[in-house]
């Protein structure tokens, strides 16, 4: 039985209690925003929803009547509690969605921005990083006056204006020709460098106060060397026996020499290093978006509990409310039971379910973004179209199956025929008449094509973007004949007696429709397409993640619940590893292209 719910609106209900409260239809319009007309429709369709009536209505007034009034209580607090509901998503969607301004010096961002930058947006990519790079006072400005959010600068001796929170050191090294005496060494004493001609960066890359105060300690002067902002800059003079370059080590400095094997970098004794800090205005209370950042800066991919925060994703690759969308939000639910961890669901829509897995296959390959792929996108898009957004055999991991859902053929309640045999007679003996259904273009759309091959019939036929509207088209009698996955609305549509089965275009019968008999019972073994969806990562996943998602994977689909509610939709849990789903799909391939003559 369909719940009394799936036929009532939110905005129904809202329109009765405003009735209930203001007595009128005239002062509900203009409260929530309809004609009255509208509002007068509206609790008409609500009351044939719940086969009562709830309002009693005169000449001059309109009345709750007695179910109206015991409806009206219940129905306050239930709203009061949706409205709590949604403001604690929009509060926790805001969170997770905005934008931050980010400054940095050009010579402490580039050893290790880019991979944090990376990190935040795998973390959280709804929120939008912008990135300006500025001298180090230009850095300590911006953030100060809140041109920028946070900022990454030399944390060593900031103004009191600032909160830092460090996130690398980097010790200074010395860096000379391959023909300097220094390059056979394996360290140079500080006191040394008094006698050399010295090369350091500016003001502008920061630290240079604390590195001027180091060298002076040890009898260092500093007023007559070579200066410039650039790494690269530095490095060159001293490859060229300019002078012997006192910079950072690691990061951009390392590159940079990478490209001048004639210069050495020698370890300086005794050790002084600077502190690369995250910064934040001190008195700015900062929100939760610029929190996150902060956090996902701070705590790198790799340390305790990153990943645990990171959230995981199933982009499931049809609108919401269709089948593999059913599908893909309950095992969802059970695989974040798994983890510990929410797990959101994404619809990418579009080209039959291709769409959906060329988002999972130019995802990150960390195991938080995983999608459902069906036949459709795994087989017969590469068979017919050839678009080439992905190579099912190279650029995607199968980690398990997920569901198996078998394919129906329907015809709506106002087709007389109980039975396949009927059916036929019917189309034959009126060729072109009846209409059927081009889905997408995957195996309902096919199997739609073989089916009047092989029964030498002929139907008009319409395309549609997903199974969805067809079906609804199907129960309206705008449509025939159509195939299906049994799930979804065309399952529901099934159990309302809206559309009659005729035949599973499977292999076995379907638990659900015992008495309904397949292909190959009707005489049409080739009219078969398995339905259902497997679960799919980007092809550079590694080994160990990719089993450890299988199991997870898994011990969802073995949770209590999920077949019984996979069953109650039409499916059964497909438990196939990987590598046995990755077997079927290349049998499929095969079997298919010789069908379609692509072998």
């Amino acid at each position: 039985m369909v719940p009394v719910s799936q036929h009532v609106s939110l905005r129904q209900l809202r329109v009765l209690l405003s009735v209930g409260e203001t007595g009128s239809f005239s002062a509900t319009a203009s409260t929530i925003g309809l004609t009255q007309s509208a509002v007068s429709q509206s609790l008409r369709t609500l009351e044939e929803a719940l086969q009562v009536s709830l309002v009693d209505r005169t000449t001059r007034q309109v009345a709750l009547s007695d179910a109206g009034r015991r409806l009206i209580g219940p129905l306050r607090e239930a709203l009061d509690s949706l409205e709590t509901v949604l403001s604690r998503a929009r509060a926790e969607a805001s969170a997770t969605r905005g934008f931050v301004r980010l400054a940095c010096s050009p010579s402490v961002g580039s050893g290790l921005l880019p991979s944090r930058m990376a990190e935040v947006q795998r973390a959280w990519p709804d929120i939008q990083l912008q990135l300006r790079e500025l001298a180090h006072a230009g850095v300590l400005d911006s953030v100060l006056r809140g041109a920028a959010e946070i900022g990454i600068a030399v944390g060593d001796g900031l103004p009191a204006e600032f909160s830092a929170v460090p996130l690398a050191s980097e010790p200074y090294l010395v860096y000379c020709s391959a023909q300097h005496p220094f390059a056979r060494r394996q360290y140079v004493n500080a006191d040394a460098l008094r006698y050399e001609k010295l090369i350091l960066l500016d003001d502008a890359a920061g630290g240079r106060f604390q590195l001027d105060r180091f060298l002076h300690a040890h009898d260092v002067a500093t007023a007559d060397v070579q200066e410039g902002s650039r790494f690269d800059m530095a490095i060159a003079l001293a490859a060229e026996q300019m002078g012997v370059a006192v910079l950072p080590g690691g990061g951009h400095a390392d590159r940079t020499r990478a490209g001048q094997p004639e210069v050495k970098a020698i370890a300086l004794t005794p050790g002084f290093e600077r502190t690369i800090s995250l910064i934040t205005r001190r008195n700015a209370a900062p929100t939760a978006v610029v929190e996150r950042v902060v956090d996902a800066f701070v705590t790198p991919r790799g340390s305790a509990g990153t990943l645990h925060r990171k959230k995981t994703t199933v982009v499931v690759p049809f609108q919401s409310g269709g089948p593999a969308d059913r599908f893909g939000r309950q095992f969802a639910m059970a695989l974040s039971d798994v983890l510990g961890q929410t797990v959101e669901v994404e619809n990418v829509v579009g080209l039959g379910g291709v769409l959906g897995v060329h988002r999972v296959t130019r995802s990150v390959a960390d195991g938080c973004t995983i999608g459902l792929a069906g036949t459709g996108a795994t087989v017969f898009d590469t068979l017919l179209s050839q678009n080439g957004l992905f190579d099912v055999f190279h650029d995607i991991t199968c980690l398990s199956g997920l569901v198996h859902l078998p394919n129906v053929l329907l015809v709506g309640k106002h087709i007389a025929a109980g039975n396949l045999q009927e059916l036929l007679a019917q189309v034959r003996l009126r060729p072109d008449r009846f209409t059927t259904a081009s889905v997408a273009q995957g195996p309902l759309s096919v199997l739609s094509q073989l089916f009047q091959k092989r029964t030498s019939t002929r139907m008009l036929s319409r395309h549609y973007d997903g199974l969805v509207p067809a079906v609804v088209d199907l129960t309206r009698g705008k449509l025939d004949v159509l195939f299906a996955e049994m799930g979804g609305n065309a399952m529901d549509a099934i159990r309302n007696h809206a559309v009659r089965p005729l035949m599973i275009a499977g292999h076995h019968r379907a638990s659900l429709l015992p008495e309904v008999p397949t292909a190959l019972e009707c005489g049409l073994p080739d009219v078969i397409a398995d339905g259902g969806y497997c679960v799919v990562a980007p092809a550079s996943l590694p080994a160990e993640a990719r089993l450890e998602l299988q199991g997870q994977i898994h011990a969802a689909l073995r949770l209590p619940g999920v077949a019984e509610g996979f069953i109650s939709q039409g499916g059964t849990p497909d438990l196939r590893t990987g590598d046995e789903y990755m077997a079927y799909l290349r049998r499929e391939h095969e079997r298919w292209g010789q069908l379609l003559g692509k072998r």
